[in-house]
């Protein structure tokens, strides 16, 4: 067991060297008092279970190492969670534009199809009619519908070629 005087002698006599270990150990001075900090603080609250047996530099030095290992670690795995956000963020923002921009093509090419194409597209594709509601809506014959449709659907095809890797 650790009483504070034993654990203030601990910290004074081997704070120094820890930290010269841990900055050599990181490579930052910052990240070194962090680490050193976090090691004195867990041996504080662990002082009931703590038996150090041994060289108490050397309990202390497998501490900071195994602490500067794993908030290596931590850092990687967060820094690899930040860049994964950052790339679906950018490839959600490419994708919102090319919808985008793709929707506005449509209405350009739905606005070069003949009126009465145009009709019948709309109401399959935008109103989700079927052939024959298309047929008693418009009064024409469902033969004329599906007509109407293919020759819709080529002209679509044709004016948005470029932007069927998106869509497929």
């Amino acid at each position: 067991m650790l009483d504070l005087p034993a654990f203030e002698r601990l910290f004074r006599e081997h704070h120094p060297h820890c930290l010269a270990f841990a900055v050599h150990y990181t490579g930052d001075p910052w990240q070194a008092e962090e680490v050193v900090q976090l090691v004195f603080s867990q041996i504080w609250e662990k002082r009931d279970q703590i038996r150090i047996s041994g060289s108490e530099r050397s309990y202390l030095f497998t501490s900071i190492r195994n602490t500067a290992i794993s908030q290596w670690r931590k850092q990687q795995v967060r820094t690899e969670k930040e860049l994964s956000f950052g790339r679906l963020q950018d490839e959600s923002v490419q994708m919102s534009l090319q919808a985008r921009e793709l929707e506005g093509r449509l209405e350009q090419a739905l606005d070069k199809l003949p009126e009465r194409c145009r009709e019948v597209f709309v109401l399959s594709r935008k109103e989700q009619l079927k052939y024959a509601e298309i047929a008693t809506v418009m009064n024409i014959s469902v033969k004329t519908v599906e007509n109407q449709m293919g020759k819709a659907l080529r002209i679509l095809h044709e004016e948005l070629r470029e932007y069927l890797p998106l869509i497929f």
